[in-house]
């Protein structure tokens, strides 16, 4: 029997593992973190947290991932392109765009700017570099945070470090309240109902029943 503790972390680190598959499941099809998805001990990872995430939330995670899978075993890299292209190309719908900022009701420069700079702070005080392949404000970007914001949690938990441990459960709260959960959740649940496609609904379906059960951990 694990003690309470253990049981914590271990689901900690499920859900930084889950949080870092969304990041390269929206990542771009061309490049190397796309391609990790293909690798048989990253997809047995991936589905040992989503078993671990769906017995603590009693969902059904696993089987949207095994689903999205096949896709990304089945399917050749051009045609989820090709898809990628004509659903987050330039031309794309304010809808189902990838990034925070085009989701925001503002269109005032200004505040763009800020939130622009809000969220390239917290990324900066947390020691991480945003890679120019990807703006800050992209959902591959942010998850990717999101997951090295919790892994560092498990670590400071680890090691009995108290204040850490706080001050990275409490930015992990605040980013999702501030920069991604009303975002993204919409962004999940338009791509599911408006675009037409094999793999990105796929996706989105994936992330929207993690999104679910993960704003139990959010407060509102």
């Amino acid at each position: 029997m694990m003690d309470s503790l253990t049981k914590q972390n271990h689901l900690l680190e499920a859900k930084s593992t889950l949080y870092g598959f969304v990041s390269t499941l929206f990542s771009d099809p061309e490049s190397e973190k796309f391609s990790m998805m293909k690798n048989p001990e990253f997809q047995k990872m991936v589905l040992n947290s989503c078993l671990q995430f769906d017995e603590n939330n009693e969902s059904e995670l696993s089987g949207t991932f095994q689903k999205v899978i096949s896709m990304v075993n089945e399917l050749n890299r051009e045609t989820i392109q090709n898809e990628n292209v004509s659903i987050f190309g330039h031309t794309l719908s304010k809808q189902t765009a990838p990034y925070a900022l085009e989701h925001l009701k503002s269109t005032d420069v200004f505040f763009r700017t800020q939130k622009l700079a809000d969220l390239n702070g917290f990324y900066q005080a947390f020691g991480m570099e945003v890679e120019c392949v990807e703006r800050a404000d992209h959902i591959a970007t942010q998850t990717e945070f999101l997951s090295y914001l919790i892994l560092k949690e498990c670590l400071a938990i680890r090691k009995n470090l108290e204040e850490e441990t706080e001050v990275c459960h409490k930015a992990f709260i605040d980013f999702n309240q501030e920069h991604f959960y009303d975002w993204v959740k919409m962004f999940s649940e338009n791509i599911m109902e408006k675009v037409e496609g094999i793999f990105y609904p796929a996706a989105a379906e994936f992330l929207s029943i993690f999104l679910k059960n993960e704003k139990q951990s959010i407060p509102a």
